[in-house]
């Protein structure tokens, strides 16, 4: 039984081999040299040594190229350069201009500084199944971040640019309150510079807006209601809460 269940582990690995090397290809490069091969014979013709060089270098070049593609998709490494760039469209290339710059991808591994930009060396064993890759960059201090996706195939040695923009992600959220911590509906709420999303507070008095900045980033947040004085206070946009009080 046990041999019978190797025999068959052993055909299998050998079909899939075979599926592997019958490529289009090398198919036709086969079907070319038999036809060469059946020519020759069939007009009488001694077939020489020349005549089975070509037939010989029509079958193994392109089977011996899918062996070879078939490894290195196996053992290759892909050295992946990543080049960024900042708001202006100024590639990040030196020290002091890569300072506070962050780079990373979905995969992680830790990327090599190089001359422009950076390098990530990723195995090809342990690259997803579909080859689908994100590399990450961020500049913390500027609220600045950026993403570029790619598929890993061929080409192992792939360039890419991740354009660094103004993270505006963020939301400032909280509960407009009067003077005795109670909740304040009808009060109308918003990030200055952007009145025209401005909401009006319901029961309880909470709102959520978008801040159109980064999470830490700061924002000025203003309420207003008829019969009250208007506040203004500065807030980092994220998930804090903050409480905004109209006095009368």
């Amino acid at each position: 039984m046990m041999i019978v269940l190797l025999n068959i582990s052993e055909s299998v690995g050998i079909w899939n081999a075979v599926i592997k090397i019958a490529t289009p290809w090398n198919l036709a490069a086969f079907a070319l040299a038999v036809v060469l091969f059946i020519v020759l014979k069939s007009r009488g013709k001694r077939v020489s040594p020349a005549v089975w060089i070509v037939i010989t270098l029509l079958v193994a070049i392109p089977i011996g190229a899918s062996v070879y593609s078939e490894f290195l998709a196996k053992t290759g490494i892909y050295r992946l350069r990543v080049i960024v760039v900042d708001p202006q469209g100024i590639a990040v290339k030196n020290e002091e201009e890569a300072e506070g710059v962050e780079v990373w991808s979905s995969l992680g591994g830790e990327p090599q500084r190089v001359k422009a930009g950076w390098q990530f060396e990723i195995p090809s064993a342990g690259k997803p199944k579909d080859g689908k890759l994100s590399i990450y960059a961020s500049k913390n201090s500027a609220f600045l971040t950026g993403r570029t996706d790619l598929i890993l195939a061929d080409d192992f040695n792939p360039a890419i640019t991740v354009n660094l923009r103004r993270d505006d992600s963020a939301t400032v959220r909280g509960q407009v309150i009067d003077a005795g911590k109670r909740g304040v509906a009808g009060a109308r709420v918003f990030v200055v510079g952007y009145e025209s999303e401005a909401i009006i507070t319901k029961d309880g008095g909470a709102f959520e807006l978008p801040a159109h900045a980064a999470a830490g980033q700061t924002t000025l947040l203003a309420a207003e209601k008829p019969g009250y004085r208007p506040a203004r206070q500065y807030q980092p946009a994220g998930n804090e809460p903050v409480e905004l009080i109209l006095e009368r």
